[in-house]
């Protein structure tokens, strides 16, 4: 650029490749298809390749097709499908498969905070997301290089604004071109298909000419390039047309400030001339350029932007308020810095950026006597700034879009402003520079592989059984393609709240025919019950390889980190399994477990879950034993209640786990009549099987219930004898009181209270 070094112009160009090589990277790891809207806006220029015409919404064709994005502007994409044209032949370009069905992920969280499995969209072919990639993804890729290569423009355009507009403080266009490219928002953005790319980069250019002006006075060439790129921009997407707006104000701020220069001099009829003549040129131009699209727009839709019909194609908000885009303002915050699609941060993360803000903030306040000296080019990057903030609330106020990409035109402001603000800072000390943008620069780069790509990873295939080693053996298999080889457990035992690790391993026999839906389950072990503590439907590979692209001889190695919820009513047993359904009409896939049918599904093991609240589950005090009864080592008996009604005795016991328990223990229920002849028995394990004793662990209460046969005729009063016995030897456990005094036949003796 004129008046620069070499050696900035060296370091410039290095800044410059420095973006292109780190949205490079973005464009490679983001997942095909995954960006927002990235579908519609692919698909558009899918269009313009194949019909050589405009879209009109709603679309005729069959999905995947440009949805709603079909009544954008059509530049971004007649350019970009222009630059696939040219490289089809070198790149072998082809979009044979470019009507294949994206097929959607029914079990897809896209956007929900703290989801680990099914953050995609949609399904995808591991082996065609693998460079030098396949199909349309390869053409997708191609497009998406268009974006980044207008991403550099948008940066080349924020240090050439910046300079311009603060020409006593080089060191801000520095930084705010440095901002600009190490903002991961907007790498995310220049690494995906969307004509935010091209209108942003035409903004910021335009911006540039407009500081022009104000330095040099109105000048017919400047402003017929200005009135070009106004209707570009609007030809790009209609934010675009809020350029001819700035340039109106622009246009008689040159005239005034260059009359200011000539004391004595007042605004002169002159002036308003000129101030008419360029006004003129920049309208004409706009209509010219932009103009037929306004009026196709018109004659389709009745409508001159084309929002009316995307609209109808749109979810519209049911209530809006200034409050709730108040509330939505840290979404905003946290969407301009970066959210990707549907994967984000760590909670907390997005408030490192405070620093860079606060600190551009408090130099422009520290420096704000010296800054009135460029208040001109600060009133035209707020204006812009302004203009584009109404754009945003407006749009905003009709449908949820609290995105910041929104706002990336105006980068050049936000930047320009921050970037100034951090060179008062730099002025005084030489380190405030590096220790913005260094900082900036590493997060930028780790963020695709920290952040962005583990949701999307595939998980791990072998290609031979051997290679794997299960920690659980299990020799099943669902349907006819696919075997169950075991899986690994990280425990047993957990408490409400609590995460755990689980690890299944598949073999696919053959291709399976659809994308079966994978559930996995905690289902009550107690007899009867069928109430489920975790239900977890995903596609394997946690949502990333649906079983419909599985290859025959596929060893898949598929993890899960599953969440038990917070509130857990009661300590129990639970029934860890797992099985494959169709999500469309719930069918599930046969099992069978070494040869045998087993019915729909397959379990696995116990899992022991502790309650949320163990003191509920302790005796009221009615029902409190004076003193616990012990049993063996291990178990204590708090409290009973007795209730008679009709021909039977509802018994409810309130046990505590001492200590651990070597082994799974029967509790005998005994009911004595007057003469103490036994006349009725309800043995059986705790919960009826679905608590066995072998789990419990030390503070575990569990509340076991049961109902005891009264049978007529036989007189009372009651009594009920209680204790444990080892269902295989018959041997037991020893009963006693809180002083040690062993009970007669190791049975603790209850009276049945009517």
């Amino acid at each position: 650029m004129v008046g620069m070094s070499r050696l900035h112009r060296l370091a410039l160009v290095g800044l410059l490749a420095l973006f292109l090589l780190l949205a490079s990277v973005y464009n490679v790891i983001s997942t095909p298809f995954e960006a927002p809207d990235e579908v519609g806006h692919f698909y558009y220029v899918v269009y313009l390749l194949r019909n050589r015409r405009l879209p009109v919404v709603p679309a005729s064709l069959p999905p995947p097709n440009y949805e709603h994005e079909g009544v954008q502007p059509p530049l971004y994409y007649a350019s970009a499908a222009l630059l696939v044209h040219a490289l089809s032949a070198p790149l072998q370009l082809d979009l044979e498969d470019v009507d294949i069905p994206l097929e959607g992920n029914p079990h897809s969280i896209c956007g929900r905070p703290g989801g680990r499995q099914n953050i995609a969209h949609f399904s995808h072919d591991l082996r065609a997301m693998q460079f030098p990639y396949q199909g349309r993804v390869r053409v997708l890729h191609v497009v998406r290089l268009w974006s980044s290569l207008l991403g550099v423009a948008t940066v080349a355009g924020v240090f050439a604004a910046v300079r311009l507009a603060f020409p006593n403080s080089p060191a801000a266009a520095w930084l705010a071109a440095g901002t600009t490219a190490f903002t991961p928002g907007f790498l995310f953005a220049a690494g995906a298909a969307s004509n935010d790319n091209l209108v942003t980069a035409l903004t910021t250019w335009a911006l540039y000419l407009a500081l022009r002006l104000l330095r040099d006075g109105l000048r017919w060439s400047r402003t017929l390039a200005l009135g070009l790129l106004a209707g570009l921009a609007a030809l790009s997407k209609f934010s675009g047309a809020l350029l001819l707006p700035l340039i109106l104000l622009v246009v008689p701020l040159a005239v005034a400030l260059r009359q200011t220069k000539r004391p004595g001099r007042r605004f002169p009829i002159s002036g308003w001339r000129s101030v008419i003549g360029h006004w003129s040129l920049v309208v004409s131009l706009f209509a010219l350029i932009a103009g037929w699209w306004l009026l196709r727009n018109w004659m389709i839709y009745g409508d001159l932007t084309g929002t009316r019909p995307m609209l109808k194609m749109l979810p519209l908000r049911t209530e809006m308020s200034v409050w709730i885009l108040i509330r939505e303002f840290p979404g905003l915050f946290r969407s301009w810095w970066g959210t990707f699609g549907c994967t984000a941060p760590a909670a907390g993360f997005h408030l490192l950026y405070l620093a860079p803000v606060l600190g551009g903030l408090a130099g422009l306040v520290a420096d704000r006597h010296q800054l009135r000296r460029d208040w001109p080019q600060v009133v035209v990057l707020l204006a812009w700034l302004a203009l584009m903030g109404v754009a945003y609330v407006r749009w905003n106020w009709v449908i949820h879009a609290a995105k910041g990409r929104l706002l990336y035109p105006a980068m050049v402001s936000v930047a320009g402003l921050l970037g100034r603000g951090w060179a008062t800072w730099h002025a005084r000390r030489r380190w405030p520079a590096p220790a913005l943008l260094a900082p900036l620069a590493l997060v930028a780069a780790v963020i695709p592989f920290a952040v962005m790509a583990p949701p999307f990873s595939s998980p791990l295939v072998y290609d031979h059984v051997a290679d794997v080693h299960p920690q659980h053996l299990f020799t099943g298999r669902f349907g006819s393609d696919i075997d169950f080889l075991g899986y690994d457990l990280d425990g047993t035992s957990f408490e409400a709240g609590d995460q755990f690790d689980l690890t299944l391993y598949w073999h696919a026999l053959a291709q399976p025919q659809e994308h079966y839906t994978l559930a996995i389950q905690l289902v009550s072990a107690v007899p009867g019950e069928t109430d489920l503590l975790v239900n977890l439907n995903t596609w394997p590979g946690g949502g990333n390889y649906p079983t419909g692209n599985w290859h025959s001889g596929d060893v898949i190695v598929d993890r899960y980190r599953l969440q038990l919820p917070d509130t857990v009513v009661r300590t129990q047993a639970w029934y860890l399994q797992v099985l494959f359904f169709n999500a469309d009409d719930g069918i599930r896939l046969p099992v069978t477990v070494d040869d045998q049918p087993v019915g729909e599904f397959a379990v696995l093991t116990y899992l022991r879950v502790g309650t949320s609240n163990p003191e509920e589950l302790s005796p009221p005090d009615v029902d409190r034993l004076a003193a616990p009864i012990r049993f063996g080592e291990a178990l204590a008996l708090d409290g009973v209640r007795t209730t008679v009604g009709g021909e039977a005795l509802a018994l409810t016991l309130w046990w505590r786990s001492v200590a651990p328990v070597d082994g799974d223990y029967v509790v005998f229920v005994h009911l004595y009549d007057a003469d103490g002849h036994l006349v009725a028995t309800a043995d059986a394990p705790p919960l009826a099987g679905g608590f066995p004793t072998s789990m419990w662990q030390p503070g575990d209460r569990v509340l076991d219930e049961r109902i005891v046969p009264c049978p007529s005729g036989v007189r009372g009063p009651f009594q009920v004898g209680v204790g444990w016995y080892d269902p295989d030897t018959g041997v037991r456990l020893g009963a006693s009181t809180a002083d040690g005094t062993r009970l007669p036949d190791d049975t603790a003796m209850i009276p049945v209270v009517r």
